[in-house]
């Protein structure tokens, strides 16, 4: 069973009743706002709670023996690699010549760690702490996910046109809303809308702007769908629209061919009597008309009852006159409509502290599977007048990929006499 997060608390209610235990229960464990709830932070809790104790356990072992490796390869190491091979060489310069190949470093710098004929080298040994750098990044963003939920905003405002507020409406835990004061005001200078010629909406954008009183604007922006207004933290994202409830006025402007023109100042579906006994009627606006912008359509009777019509358009003064060609021209000189812009409101607290920690998880992550660390050894005895090359290699993971770069690396030596076999 499912239950939609999105609903309000009375409204996940009147969706499950499922009688008194059941309502019990739920509202126990806050199943209408699941990510708020008390037992989902605890279980990311005991999440992180997990890997620190993970960490303890293992992680300063690691680090010593990383910070203070024992580079030596004692008989006793030997017996527990099984990565390894013996030559015969002549003289010690052979021996060391044949470390100096075998080993990923010069053999100047494997002297540093060297002791009674022994040499060591360690490659990307700092992959070693890959997992832990995952854990840290987990936390991070386990951590910093909790305070951005808990402390994030997540509201809706509306604003005429014209008009400023500095409240919005916010959707507490278990859906509860509230107003809570933004600290500065947000106003809507305009808003347009655009069309399809059906009349259905095809775009619509809001000037805003952001001021600390009611006179000075501190930021203003053009704001459409995916481009927000942003300013300290909160985005200001366009969402929807509504006209004003009010009694919607236009102006149109009557001309005949004597060239006498009559305006009039009237609402929609409100009759004009003209002197050639016709009457006009204003039957509707168009925000955007098939790309050219406001329009009105004009319903005409005439004298025999006849009932036509035609549309007129504010930018084209001129459009009736020249496309009707009638005794009488009409032109669209004005509109009274105003509208309210619906504004979201979001903001994410740490939102640089998540992403950071996903940086963290993905470099975690490529020293985890991308890196391999090895230690090699060498090792150069004195027997019966020759001298014996013992050479090793120690992987922590990917034990194949570790075994094919120990025996490339075998290949390319210039012994030849060898005694041991690789494992």
């Amino acid at each position: 069973m499912s239950y939609d997060q999105t609903t309000t608390f009375e409204e996940f209610y009147d969706k499950h009743p499922e009688g008194k235990l059941s309502t019990h229960l739920l509202s126990f464990f806050e199943l209408y706002d699941a990510f708020h709830s008390w037992w989902f932070s605890l279980a990311i809790l005991l999440l992180a709670m997990n890997l620190v104790a993970c960490s303890i356990e293992r992680l300063p072992r690691i680090y010593f023996d990383y910070v203070r490796p024992r580079p030596y390869l004692t008989n006793r190491r030997l017996l527990g690699l099984t990565l390894k091979e013996s030559f015969k060489v002549k003289t010690l310069a052979d021996g060391e010549a044949l470390i100096q190949v075998y080993l990923p470093t010069t053999l100047e710098k494997a002297r540093l760690k060297k002791r009674r004929g022994y040499y060591y080298c360690e490659r990307q040994g700092l992959s070693r702490f890959g997992v832990y750098v995952v854990h840290i990044a987990l936390l991070i963003v386990m951590f910093s996910s909790i305070y951005a939920t808990q402390n994030g905003v997540d509201g809706h405002m509306v604003i005429e046109e014209g008009q400023r507020t500095r409240f919005i409406t916010r959707r507490g835990p278990g859906g509860v809303s509230y107003t809570d004061d933004l600290g500065f005001y947000v106003g809507c200078d305009d808003f347009r809308l655009r069309t399809f010629v059906d009349n259905t909406p095809m775009e619509f954008e809001s000037d805003l702007f952001v001021a600390h009183n009611m006179t000075e604007k501190l930021h203003q922006k053009t704001v459409r769908v995916n481009e927000p207004l942003t300013y300290k933290g909160y985005n200001f994202y366009q969402s929807s629209y509504r006209p004003v409830a009010s009694e919607k006025v236009v102006e149109i402007e009557v001309a005949d061919n004597s060239g006498h023109q009559e305006r009039h100042r009237v609402r929609l579906n409100s009759p004009i009597e003209l002197a050639s006994k016709e009457t006009l009627v204003v039957e509707k606006i168009y925000e955007d008309f098939a790309g050219l912008g406001q329009a009105l359509r004009i319903g005409k009777k005439s004298r025999d009852g006849k009932e036509t019509f035609f549309h007129i358009f504010r930018r084209h003064k001129d459009y009736d006159r020249i496309v009707r060609g009638g005794q009488y021209s009409v032109s669209f000189l004005d509109a009274d409509q105003k509208y309210a812009t619906g504004l979201s409101i979001g903001k994410v607290p740490g939102i640089e502290a998540i992403f950071f920690g996903f940086l963290v998880l993905m470099m975690g992550l490529y020293m985890c599977f991308f890196m391999t660390p090895i230690r090699y050894f060498a090792r150069l005895e004195e027997r019966d007048g020759e001298i014996d090359v013992t050479l090793a290699a120690l992987g922590y993971r990917n034990l194949n990929v570790v075994k094919e770069i120990f025996n490339k690396r075998l290949k390319g030596l210039p012994f030849t006499d060898r005694e041991g076999k690789n494992a």
